[in-house]
């Protein structure tokens, strides 16, 4: 996996920033108290937000702070929206609840009620399996 950082500029540009994709899996890592707690998000998505090939984009989280799945009975398989990542205070988030407005037009403080912030994201790319 590739250490994601702000100088990499917004890796979700290149997939179109996920408009319409399919999260595949979230896993979180509650550890002991030896390790810290990690997160991994796997999203379905086009190559160049709409290309003819599917990938798998692995988002792996190291020393996540905060995050939240849910907001009552909302579904958010489907990435309508599209999503957004952010770094503020060294800290890295992944919105996957923008608002319709918010990737091209972010709030600098928003964060939507599915997201996860960590001290560092790690990223890999793999076709899809058919």
């Amino acid at each position: 996996m590739t250490r994601l950082s702000p100088a990499d500029g917004d890796l979700l540009v290149r997939y179109g920033h996920l408009y319409d994709d399919v999260i595949y899996s979230l896993h979180v890592d509650f550890p002991d108290r030896t390790r810290r707690m990690a997160a991994e998000v796997v999203i379905y998505a086009r190559e160049a937000g709409a290309g003819p090939n599917w990938m798998h984009l692995r988002l792996r989280f190291l020393n996540v702070k905060a995050f939240q799945f849910t907001e009552g009975n909302v579904s958010y398989q489907v990435i309508s929206d599209g999503a957004r990542i952010s770094w503020k205070d060294g800290a890295v988030t992944l919105d996957l609840d923008p608002g319709s407005d918010g990737i091209d037009n972010p709030y600098p403080d928003h964060v939507s009620r599915f997201f996860i912030t960590a001290e560092a994201c790690e990223w890999a790319e793999e076709p899809a399996p058919d």
